[in-house]
């Protein structure tokens, strides 16, 4: 598969600025909520809220939650700080399909074909995750770090594949698993 296919070719899907407006929104309301749920349990920690906490057993709750609100405040927030990056630059496509593969510059900047696609699915009318043959993903495919992270933590929930987030995109993920489908088929035809 060459690198770069004829234009005319290849299919370009962009995102909407409205749902990626929507996508920055509730990133920034999981972002005040979780800086919320931090601070709340710092004032119990520390006795702005309530009397201090006196023995062990009654901190683990506060801690324990404070810890969950500050990894709330990272996710969240880097989802709000990447979706008005990609909502206020230049609207551009972000996946790519031809007859040979795809690229979702959102994953990789690699291409894929469609032969080192194991299966399709569409999750919950949310994204398609693309099961990836393990060799090609391991030799070929530079993921970025997000992609990587997100894989491992999906792994651990028994989830495989790579997930394409159809939330942002112009098209339903209903849409976008029939046009995939309809490309990835003929590579697998015997």
């Amino acid at each position: 598969m060459s690198s770069t296919p004829e234009a005319n070719d290849c299919l370009e899907i962009y995102e909407s600025r409205v749902r990626l407006a929507i996508f920055v929104a509730m990133g920034i309301i999981m972002t005040a909520g979780a800086l919320f749920m931090t601070g709340a349990c710092i004032g119990v920690l520390f006795g702005f809220l309530g009397p201090p906490r006196s023995t062990v057993r009654e901190l683990v709750g506060p801690v324990l939650a404070s810890l969950i609100g500050i990894v709330g405040i990272i996710m969240s927030g880097s989802v709000a700080v990447q979706g008005a990056v990609r909502w206020s630059g230049s609207h551009r496509p972000v996946l790519f399909m031809t007859r040979d593969g795809f690229k979702d510059i959102r994953i990789s900047a690699d291409w894929i074909p469609w032969s080192a696609i194991l299966s399709l699915k569409n999750y919950r009318g949310k994204g398609i995750v693309v099961d990836v043959d393990p060799d090609f993903l391991r030799t070929s495919l530079r993921l970025g770090p997000v992609t990587r992270f997100m894989r491992r933590a999906n792994g651990l929930l028994g989830n495989r594949g790579l997930w394409i987030a159809a939330f942002p995109l112009n098209m339903s993920s209903r849409e976008l698993l029939d046009v995939m489908t309809s490309l990835y088929r003929p590579a697998h035809r015997t």
